[in-house]
Formats: structure tokens, sequence, C-alpha cells
């Protein structure tokens, strides 16, 4: 028995069963396009086998009972469903030789991609034919969006291909995969997951074409695709009209990183197989130019052309690939996927009037976008606004429109604090957790870091719609505007941070028996006044650096130092500190002194060059050995406080390396009278993975606490740089190996006598650590002002759950 069916004989009646992507192939190999060969396996295989599963909860496949018990329950379902799926056998009954031949040879490897079609009525329907072609249906966008949900699967052995199908196929049942089925389908059987059997080619170039209203945009990468769907390369691109495809130009890219099939693998006869099939190569000049010459430019758009009026649509996207034929200066290009195009967003699924009401959780619904940028969603809110856009941070006017939005290769905090009118930001670099990310979310701008070409894409004047909570920035037509149906959206979808709520009396009182603190960070006094310190047990972490910025006039604080104004810049600093002081009462304030790295204040006059590696380079204590009058600075600040009777000061030393500069820092400390005063704590951060083997050492020390920054020891443990954007999917606190790290660090702590706090972003990016945090027994939790109300909820959920 055999279900693969070949993608040269596909009809509308197939739709349902080989899903949009495969359909849409086989329509243009249908009307003669080089199409790239493979088959496909049908959904039935699918259904097939989920049939065979011993679903462990009672409900069986149904996915709205999944996420009612939080992430954590939803996570273990995804444990238990994947390894079900991961245990059905193989699909013995398809006859694998019946694939077609690739040019009379045998691949090097195949890959496996999802092709998906969802049905709410159920698998059932599969086999009942669709309507006759309409615009409509097969010009709307895909329902479901398998780009980076579903990644394909690659393999070399041709004969594990029936083997590795249930692994594929568990990549569904993923926790992130199980938060978006339920918004189209009731039961996983209702989704029709069909399998892409296609050959990987011996690539030169991969990219994409989009053609729409007459507007081409061409983006490509060296080599397979694979650099491009894992965020590792900034692709080259072109934008034009068919009128001037023969003039386009290029923006170049960035790439350093080539994926590529092994060598000599291209004609390798069966049955031998490769193991690793893939290769990397590091390119030498990382700048990326145009891989298709004018010609192949132009044939590629006529392919486009073609494609749209094989699929009746009004726009086109193409995945196409560039790869070695027979003659090697005439290399082959083919499609490898297409789709009807418009704006995805453009345009949302119209529910029945039967049809059960939903949380309205989409973008808007925009009338057209000119350009879509993605990147990091760094802070929640969705807001429009007029685009500012600059390629340094001196560029920028010095009066901004009020409500604007800022886009920008990079921000540093010593530019960002000075955005008054600022209504929202876009990076180009930067992580979830980079210093203008953690400030945006401080101050409540919605703000998306890391969106590659963001500065090219976007351009000053045009009307932005910036999604914080997904990622997106949205540059509209001028139409947009006037548009009545994006109004009536904008009303219904535009948001904002919300402020903190006041609690109920019933969960003040709950609150108030925590064992756990939960505590507040904080960079500047600015919005001190709405600050929920009622509820919160202090600043857990008050970060100097961004403190100074609104006093030291534009010059860096070695500036001051340099021209002996050390007592001034003391000054200023204790009138930074005083109302915070002043507004804590009794509760801690934890100051964390000066952890300055070079690359962050370069925009300040008398900055220091910027070191190599600014991460690993003279800052924290270490740099207080070197110089230690900014130090002396802040130990007089902090003494000045303590002689006006504030007896809730504490300090945290940070990025602390070795025992021996935390000793050094204490005599410091000692001489300047700050232990003598009552209240008065000595912190360390943790953040350094020697820590991990010191905190004995540390309490010997005079330590006494450790405040875990995770953000830090998240990239030193798994050496994961957390500004770049490229890195974003290897940086992950809930690594195995940082959770054994801070569980670690709380434990020791407490064996060693130590305080234990964690300040780091850690808690508010994945808010299911907190349950962990409160099991392994830490002291207390600080974050971001607008996280305090969940976190002090999440606490006492967890508090409960462990008595």
């Amino acid at each position: 028995m055999t279900w693969l069916r070949q993608l040269d004989n596909l009809g509308l009646a197939d739709l349902r069963a080989v899903g949009r992507k495969a359909y849409y192939l086989s329509l243009l190999k249908q009307h003669g396009l080089p199409v790239a060969q493979g088959t496909v396996l049908p959904a039935a295989t699918w259904h097939h086998s989920l049939k065979q599963i011993v679903w462990p909860e009672p409900w069986g496949d149904r996915l709205a009972s999944i996420g009612q018990g939080g992430f954590q329950a939803l996570q273990q379902c995804s444990q238990q469903w994947q390894q079900a799926m991961r245990g059905v056998p193989a699909i013995a009954q398809t006859d694998w030789s019946d694939l077609p031949p690739f040019n009379d040879t045998i691949p090097a490897a195949w890959m496996l991609r999802a092709s998906l079609w969802v049905d709410p009525a159920g698998p059932e329907n599969l086999s009942k034919p669709l309507s006759a072609p309409s615009l409509d249906s097969l010009t709307a966008p895909p329902v479901l969006l398998s780009q980076g949900l579903l990644p394909a699967h690659i393999e070399a052995d041709f004969a594990a291909l029936p083997q590795v199908l249930p692994q594929f196929w568990s990549q569904a049942l993923t926790a992130r995969c199980l938060s978006v089925w339920p918004l189209h389908c009731q039961r996983l059987g209702d989704l029709s997951f069909a399998t892409l059997i296609m050959p990987v080619y011996p690539a030169i170039a991969t990219g994409t074409l989009t053609l729409e209203q007459g507007q081409i945009t061409v983006a490509a990468v060296a080599g397979l695709g694979l650099a491009m769907t894992l965020g590792e390369a900034i692709p080259t691109y072109c934008r034009t009209s068919r009128s001037k495809v023969a003039a386009a130009t290029w923006k170049p890219g960035f790439q350093e990183r080539v994926y590529q099939l092994m060598p000599a693998s291209k004609y390798r006869p069966r049955p031998a197989a490769m193991a690793q099939p893939i290769q990397v190569v590091e390119r030498d000049r990382p700048e990326l130019h145009s891989p298709l010459g004018a010609t192949q430019l132009a044939r590629l758009v006529h392919l486009a052309d073609l494609a749209q009026a094989a699929l009746g649509s009004s726009g086109v996207r193409l995945e196409w690939l560039l790869h070695l034929s027979a003659n090697p200066d005439q290399p082959t290009l083919i499609i490898t996927e297409a789709a009807p195009w418009s704006d995805p967003a453009a345009v949302a699924p119209v529910p029945s009037a039967a049809a059960a009401p939903r949380a309205r959780s989409q973008p808007p619904l925009l009338p057209s976008a000119s350009a879509v940028v993605r990147g990091i969603g760094a802070a929640v809110g969705r807001i429009q606004g007029v685009a500012v856009v600059a390629h340094h941070p001196q560029d920028l006017p010095q009066s901004l429109p009020v409500g604007c939005i800022v886009v920008l290769p990079d921000l540093q905090p010593d530019v960002f604090l000075q955005l008054q009118a600022v209504k929202g930001i876009v990076t180009e670099r930067g992580g979830a957790t980079c210093h203008a990310a953690i400030l945006a979310r401080e101050v409540g701008i919605p703000a998306v870091v890391g969106a590659p070409q963001a500065t090219q894409l976007l351009e000053t004047g045009m009307v932005l719609w910036l999604d914080g909570d997904r990622g997106v920035v949205y540059g509209l037509t001028d139409e947009a505007g006037d548009h009545q149906q994006f109004q009536t959206a904008l009303t219904q979808f535009e948001t904002t941070p919300d402020p903190v709520a006041d609690l109920s009396p019933q969960h003040r009182a709950r609150y108030q028996r925590l064992q756990t603190q939960v505590m507040i960070n904080l960079s500047q006094n600015r919005q001190l006044a709405t600050l929920p310190l009622d509820y919160a047990n202090g600043v857990g972490l008050l970060r100097s650096e961004w403190l100074l910025l609104d006093v030291l006039d534009g010059r860096h604080p070695w500036d001051w130092v340099n021209q002996g104004q050390e007592a001034e810049l003391q000054s200023r600093l204790v009138q930074q500190l005083e109302p915070i002081v002043q507004a804590l009462g009794s509760k801690p304030l934890r100051y964390r002194s000066l952890d300055l790295r070079s690359h962050e204040w370069q925009a300040l006059r008398g900055s220091p060059p910027i070191e190599p590696n600014p991460m690993l380079g003279l800052r924290g204590t270490l740099s207080y050995e070197v110089d230690d009058r900014l130090f002396q600075v802040e130990l007089g600040a902090l003494a000045a406080l303590q002689r006006a009777g504030y007896a809730n000061l504490q300090l945290i030393l940070p990025f602390v390396r070795t025992v021996e500069e935390a000793i050094a820092c204490r005599q410091r400390i000692e001489r300047a009278g700050l232990l003598d005063a009552d209240g008065f704590v000595l912190w360390i951060m943790a953040e350094v993975p020697s820590v991990l083997f010191l905190l004995p050492a540390y309490a010997q020390a005079g330590i006494q606490g450790i405040a875990i920054g995770s953000n830090d020891l998240t990239q030193l443990l798994l050496a994961v740089d957390r500004d770049q954007p490229i890195m974003a999917s290897a940086y992950d606190e809930r690594h195995a190996v940082v959770r054994l790290a801070m569980a670690h660090l709380v434990q020791e702590a407490h064996r060693c006598g130590l305080m234990c706090s964690i300040c780091g972003q850690a808690p508010v990016r994945h808010p299911e650590l907190i349950a962990d945090l409160v099991a392994w027994g830490i002291g207390s939790i600080s974050v971001e002002a607008a996280a305090l109300t969940f976190t002090l909820e999440a606490v006492w959920q967890a508090e409960q759950g462990g008595e």
C-alpha cells in the first residue's frame, strides 16, 4: 500500500488532504513552472498515527483543556504527548520506492516539511471534495503559518525516513504549538498535517520573492535557507517594480555562516548515506551581496508573474533556490514554496454568525503595509506612531515629534533616557534582556529589538504600527490613516502597558503573609510617585548607571572625575537617591554600584574608548581595583545619606569575579564608615559562574547576601551574547544548566548563612520559574514595577502549593 502522492497531479479536491503548501506547488508544477522535485505524504498518515496513541489524559486530544492548568501543565502535557507520538510505529504500509527520480540519481539528503490544513469539522471531511475553486478560497492567507513554528527536518539516510516521521510530527505537540492550535480547532485530529518529502539541493543561494501591486521585493542568503530561517543572517535584498527590474539595486546583507551540502555528495549512489549531510562554512567576508545576476533576477520575476497567474491571486510569495547544474556556468533556478500573497495582517477571517466569541488577540486589520519588520518583542504594547529613522543616535533631530517611534540600529541607555517624547522603540540589534529592552519595560514604552534591516525598510515620516507583544512592526501605506476599517480596529487593538492596579483588601492581606519578599527593580526616579511601593517589600535592585544619567549633563562619569569634580558629582548622586530612600521609609534600598560597560556610554562627552569585548572587559569590581575614584564618590554619597538618618541603604557589588575583589571593596566600604550603620547589608551580584564555587569563601570574607543576575549568568553559562538577536533562540534562562546553577546558588547560600535574591529578567520572561525559585528557598524576587502584581500572585500560588 502507498499513501504517497506526486506533486504533479493534485487537484482542488486534495487540498484538505495535502495542505496548502503542497497544493500550491502542485498548481505551479501543472502550469509548467520549475518546482522542486518531491512527493507528499497526505494527512491520512498523521491521523492514522493519532488513532494509535493512548492519550495520557482522559479528554484525549481535545485542545481546550490543556492550557487550563497554566504553563507548567501545558509543558507537562506537551512532553507526554510528544513521547506518545514518538512511540507510534513507523508507517510500514507506505512504499517509499515510489518517490520520483532526481535527475536519475539519489539526492544526498532529504527534507521533511509540514503542509497544513485545518478543518474545524474534523478529519472525516478529508474524503469530501471541496467546491469549485474560488478566488476567496484559494487566495485567502493560510490559516496556519508553519514558517518557524514547524521547522523542516533534514535526513541523509533515505531508508530512515519512515522511522523519523513520528519524531517530525511530534514538533506539532510542543508547548508553543499547543498554544496556537486551539485558536483554530477543537481537537488535534482537526489539524491536517501532511508531509512534503523533497530533496535537499546543493544550493548556491536561497531566498524569497514577494510580488504585490506591481511591487517586487527579493531577499537572499548564500547557501541553504537555514541561515535565513534561523535568523543567523541579514539577507541582501532589493525592492523594485516590473519596469525597473533591469536597473534594480541590491542592499548588502550580512552573513557569517553558510549552510551547504557536504562536498561531493550531490550525485552519490544509493545506498550510501552520510551521517551529517549539512556542513557549516565560515565566510571570510561577512558582507553579503546579490547572488543573482540581472538575467537571473529577470527570470525569477518572470516566474513570479507566471505563479501569480497560476494561483489566480493579486499577489504572490515565492521561496526559491539557485542550485548547481550539470553546467557550472548555468545554475538552475527552482521554486521551493509558493502562496498567494497580500499583507498577512491585511484581512482577518470573518467568523460566522454561529461561531462562539473568542478573545481578540490578533493584530489589527491593516488596509495595506508597505513594509513588515520582525524582531523580538521587548516591551509589550501596541501603538501607532510616525517613524523617526536614524543610522546613528547623533543623527536624531534635537526636538522629536511627540508620539513618534524611533528606529535605530542600536539604542544604549545614555541615549534612551534622553528621548522624552518617544512613544515606541525599534532597534536592529539587541535581545530581550538588553538594556534598551529593560528600560523600555520599566518606563512602559512598547518596543521591538533585534529587527534586522529596520532602518533600511522603514523611513522617516512613515506611519508605523508597532506590536511589542509579537515583535512585529508594520510600515503602513499612505491611505492607511483614511481607512475606516483600520481606524475601527485601531481603537480596539491599540494598547499600552497597564499601570499597576490597586489591590483589593483581600489580596493585600494575602500578600502580606508571603514568606518570599517581592521587590521592585528601579533605574531612575522620574516616575517615583506612580510606583506601587505600598505593595513591594522595597527596591531589590537600583541600577546606579541609569540613575546618574539624568544629572550628568551629557558628560561621562569619568569626565567629571578627571576634571576634579568628584564633590559635585557626589552631591548630584545624593539628590537622585534621597527621594527614593525617603519614599521607601523603612523598606530596604539595594543600591548596585557602577558597572560601566564602555560601549553603552559613547554618546557622553569624555567617554573612554570602546573595548574589544566590553562584556568581559574592565567593568564591575575589577574596575575599582584599577581606579577607585568613582567608587569612592558612590561610597561618599551613601555615607552622606546614612548621616542624614536613612537606615535602609544596602549595597550590591556588581560583576564580582573573585573573592579578592570583594575583600578589597569591603575594606574601602569599611573605611567609608558604611558598615557601622544599623541595617546596612553588603551584597554581591551572582552573575559570574565562578561564584558557584566560591560562596563559602565569600561568606567568610564578610559578604552578607547574593543577588542572582540571571541575565549575565545565563549568557556566561551558555556562552551566548544576550545582546545579539541572531542568538536569541540559544539564550534561555530555562536551560537545565541555568536552572541547576540558580538552584545551587539559592541552596548553597542558605547553607553558608547568606541572604539570597534574584533581580534578573528570568522571573518576568519565564514566570514558570517563580515556583522553582520559591521551592528552592529564594529569599526575595525583584522585578519591574509592571510585573509586581503578577509576581505577588505567582509567589502566593507557589507558597500555597508548597504547604
